[in-house]
């Protein structure tokens, strides 16, 4: 049955009311809050799996400082908390931040396709009904009723987790129908199970065995854990005995966030030590196991595990309940492997019987990604064993979806918080940069490796069915919080491999538009436009990492003033253009002044000028260009004279080794460590413009570093440098161009300070030998920066020149 309302638009669609969905909306919702979101539900609660499992004693592996949210810390005295208390820390979490009223429930995404021509999601959504209860007694999955509704979403953040929440794992033996007592799956626990003075044999060795073994024996019943393979288990203490002593001193709060730090950093380090030295872990954990076993228990048998400690997930248990189990003689442990059930319990392969009047099969999940649903892009249905997952967080070929998986080897929540952390700042970076989608897009020849490294059965045996990881950033699916931190929430946000798409023309900074282009040799450039449209066209070239801003306004606009149509591109490799897939050269390489196989040149950023004379219909322009920008603009008139209608070189050189040699301060700044955040962006930036700018005219501090903020924002280095590199590469890679420069025809400027400490006087004059009939003028104490008292002059200067060619023949009417 087809509902006809009308089709509801938002901005992120979140699949899953659980942990990770309920994190994603706080998020949103604190650095979004104009953005229109919703939470689909198939169930009829939120919670997730903390809803779902209802079995006796269900509990967190991890600590809850860890476990729970960065932005809301846990306060309680307990590290290791129950399922309800979750619950409740979920509940309270959605009220607080408003996202309660946000959650759909009973409604399930069957499928997604994204419309590439129109940047969105067009998502078919089914309602869903509570069935009855089961003839086991458990209350079952919701079922759908065949009533569809369509929504579009500019994203989907997929929190569905990583597992079918209607059916659960259970091995396959023979004679079930035989048995005459139950058999119970925890992930769909019957309300109405009574275990006391009952024999429960729980097979399974993980978790939630673990987990169930203390809490049914305090139940009354008695239990048998069977288990094919032993697993780590060690106690730990159910209150962190540092958190007891911090919260008298700091309070609850203060506590809660000290310890997600504490906690963190000593899972890394435990996790680490187990992985460097396995047999001297190994060793600790038994000497701590021997001591809280009952006297005459088989530790060589039941607690003996073939593999290291951490190669899967070890189970602590809070204040030792399991062990306590096992000395109260209301549990015991049996290794083996389960064979078939018999009419009194389940038989091993060594032929021995079990008796029980239940059976838990406590043997793991059904793996299912992204909630089972279909993903189609443009009609194209996504194979998810094909995709690649980029930083953890998106797949290759799949725009505009983040998905949520968490640490196997640590809190599940300390990853969620930081791809939920990397996800707004994408969404921000976009709003900024006017792009409407983005997507992954993995290198050629990309090696790949399963998802998951993880030894447990479950994932194993679904390993297949899902997408891949590579083997390197930001390919690779890392389980260290610490390095994610630094990546996720402070590193570079974006690199070569996410590519972005928007709209031809975006509102920039101060209602300026910026305009985009993709030129037919599949650059996309950014461009600004200033002046009459009937004016004649100035094209501005930015130097070495700049952006189109570089330009002083009090420049453009005179320009503009007095008639002139302004264009302003940004270089490929810098501000909102394309970052190109060419090779990038190493600091060694940079600094010899070494070509790198494959790199761009000169001669092809001076064709992206003339492909953008083509688009904008001009037939021939003024070409002006500084620094890198200045060669961009010779190289245009060198090769190119018929869309040429003056050169303007501004504090630039020929390419000659002997000409134009920076500084070695100079060198140094440019070799130093690329910036991580936009705070030492910033501080870098405006480091260097003081240096460049020189004593006579020194570049003021609070003005730079409002520019360089502004830069930061529009994508000047989104890269880590690399971008720059490039544009370094592509000047190694033209060498001289002299030879080039004395074809020249176009009426030339050359104008150069002479305390420029990157770019040397010499490569001014050298520029204007090379360059027959042309003209050269040295401002005193002009460095490589154009300081606001200096503009005057070279608006006089370079209008005059503007000027003079209108007097020339073949100039434009």
């Amino acid at each position: 049955m087809e509902s006809k309302q009308a089709v509801e638009h938002l901005d992120v669609l979140i699949v899953g009311a659980g942990l990770s969905g309920i994190g994603a909306a706080c998020r949103l919702r604190k650095d979004h809050p104009g953005r229109t979101i919703a939470l689909l539900e198939s169930r009829g609660r939120a919670g997730g799996t903390w809803d779902l499992f209802r079995y006796p004693g269900i509990r967190s592996d991890s600590d809850l400082y860890t476990f729970g949210y960065d932005f809301r810390p846990w306060r309680e005295e307990k590290a290791i908390a129950d399922g309800p208390g979750i619950l409740r820390y979920l509940e309270d979490t959605a009220a607080e931040y408003g996202v309660d009223t946000l959650v759909r429930y009973h409604q399930r995404v069957v499928s997604a396709d994204f419309s590439s021509q129109e940047s969105h999601w067009k998502v078919r959504v089914e309602r869903t009904r509570q069935a009855g209860p089961a003839p086991d007694g458990s209350v079952p999955e919701p079922v759908g009723t065949g009533e569809f509704l369509d929504l579009t979403a500019g994203w989907i953040f997929n929190a569905a987790g990583y597992y079918r929440y209607d059916q659960g794992y259970a091995p396959e033996l023979p004679g079930t129908e035989r048995f005459a007592g139950r058999v119970v799956h925890p992930q769909h626990w019957p309300e109405d199970l009574a275990v006391e003075g009952k024999r429960v044999a729980v097979i399974g060795s993980g978790a939630t065995a673990v987990t169930l073994v203390p809490a049914l024996a305090e139940l009354g019943a008695e239990v048998t854990m069977v288990q094919r393979t032993p697993t780590y288990i060690l106690p730990i203490p159910a209150e962190d005995p540092i958190a007891r002593r911090l919260r008298g001193v700091v309070g609850p709060e203060r506590t809660g966030r000290i310890m997600a730090e504490v906690s963190a950093r000593r899972q890394r380090a435990i996790w680490s030590l187990c992985q460097r030295w396995p047999r001297a872990a190994r060793s600790v954990i038994r000497a701590i196991q021997r001591r809280a076993v009952p006297a005459g228990f088989d530790l060589e048998t039941h607690l003996n595990p073939p593999y290291g400690p951490w190669d899967q997930r070890l189970c602590a248990v809070p204040d030792g309940d399991f062990f306590a189990a096992l000395r109260s003689g209301r549990a015991q442990m049996v290794t083996g492997q389960t064979t078939a059930f018999t009419e009194r319990g389940i038989r091993l392969a060594s032929g021995a019987e079990v008796e029980a009047d239940v059976v838990v099969t406590a043997t793991g999940f059904t793996i299912q990604v992204l909630g089972g649903m279909e993903l189609r892009v443009d009609g194209a249905a996504v194979q998810l064993p094909q995709t690649v997952a980029y930083r953890g967080v998106m797949l290759s070929g799949v725009p505009n979806m983040a998905f949520a998986i968490g640490y196997t080897n640590a809190s599940w929540t300390l990853k969620i918080g930081l791809l939920t952390q990397w996800f707004s700042r994408l969404l921000t970076h976009m709003d900024r940069h006017g792009y409407t989608a983005a997507v992954p897009v993995t290198p050629a020849d990309l090696p790949t490796r399963p998802l998951l490294d993880f030894g447990a059965g479950y994932v194993q045996r679904s390993l297949d069915a899902l997408p891949r990881q590579g083997t390197q950033a930001p390919w690779l699916m890392t389980m260290n919080f610490l390095a994610d931190r630094k990546d996720l929430q402070k590193g570079a946000l974006v690199d070569e491999h996410l590519h972005f798409h928007g709209p031809e023309v975006r509102v920039g900074v101060n209602g300026v538009p910026d305009r985009f282009t993709t030129l037919a040799n599949g650059v996309r450039l950014c461009y600004r436009e200033d002046g009459p449209d009937d004016g004649e066209p100035v094209v501005l070239l930015s130097g070495l990492g700049m952006d189109l801003t570089s330009w002083p306004a009090q420049f453009t606009e005179g320009l503009a003033a007095q008639g002139y149509r302004v264009i302003r591109p940004d270089n490929r490799d810098s501000g909102r253009s394309s970052r190109m897939q060419t090779p990038t050269p190493s600091l060694l390489m940079q600094a010899l002044g070494r070509p790198v196989p494959g790199a761009y040149r000169i001669e092809d950023m001076a064709n992206d000028v003339v492909g953008l004379l083509d688009h904008l219909g001009l037939e021939r322009a003024h070409i002006m260009g500084m620094s890198l920008g200045g060669m961009i603009a010779q190289s245009v008139a060198a090769h190119h004279p018929d869309r040429t209608l003056s050169l303007t070189s501004l504090i630039s050189t020929t390419g000659a080794r002997e000409a134009g040699a920076a500084a070695l301060s100079t060198k140094r700044r440019l070799a130093a460590r690329p910036a991580r955040n936009r705070e030492e962006f910033v501080r870098a930036r405006v480091g260097m413009m003081q240096h460049l700018a020189g004593r006579t005219y020194p570049a003021d501090a609070a003005v730079e570093e409002e520019l360089a903020g502004a830069a930061w924002d529009r994508g000047a280095f989104p890269d880590g440098g690399t971008g720059r590199s490039r544009q370094l590469g592509a000047i190694n890679a033209s060498q001289d161009r002299t030879a080039d420069l004395a074809g020249i025809t176009a009426p030339t400027l050359v104008i150069h300070g002479d305390r420029d400490p990157i770019v040397h006087p010499s490569g001014g004059a050298a520029t204007a030998a090379a360059i027959a009939g042309s003209r050269h003028v040295t401002i005193p104490g002009m460095g490589h920066y154009f300081h606001p008292a200096v503009v005057p002059e070279l608006l006089r200067l370079v209008t005059g020149h503007l000027g003079s060619v209108r007097q020339m023949p073949g100039a434009m009417p």
